[in-house]
């Protein structure tokens, strides 16, 4: 994995919020791979075949696996009590450069019957690019 830097833009509910980080990325053809931290937490996104793994590790834990059109089984872990997280991918979209990958997610999340309308954006470009 190589140095990157990722811009990472999320719509929940309406409400954006837009970070940047620096982490670690590998791309191949049609898959690529992802690891940054954030404040609590580290995280990792994986991309094959048209699919989005997403798996956070911290204050509290989360594994989603996203496949376009799709409702998949998931979990969520919050204060030592696990539980089930289903969600539905309306789009799985991504684009793999020789130093870049942008990502476009658009997907509910539901706990107990209750929909949360997420979009997730994100750009990564191999580190190499910021420098002078």
């Amino acid at each position: 994995m190589k140095r990157c830097r990722l811009t990472i833009t999320t719509i929940a509910d309406g409400v954006e919020t837009a970070i940047t980080r620096e982490g670690k990325m590998k791309l191949a053809l049609s898959e690529a791979e992802l690891l940054y931290r954030e404040e609590c937490a580290q995280v990792l996104i994986r991309l094959r075949n048209s699919t989005a793994e997403i798996v956070r590790e911290g204050d509290y834990n989360l594994h989603l696996h996203l496949q376009e059109g799709m409702q998949t089984s998931g979990s969520i872990g919050i204060g030592g009590s696990d539980g089930e997280i289903q969600t539905f991918a309306r789009r799985v979209a991504y684009s793999i450069s020789q130093d870049a990958l942008l990502l476009s997610l658009q997907y509910d999340l539901i706990i107990s019957g209750e929909r949360q309308k997420m979009k997730l954006r994100l750009l990564s470009r191999f580190e190499e690019e910021y420098e002078d």
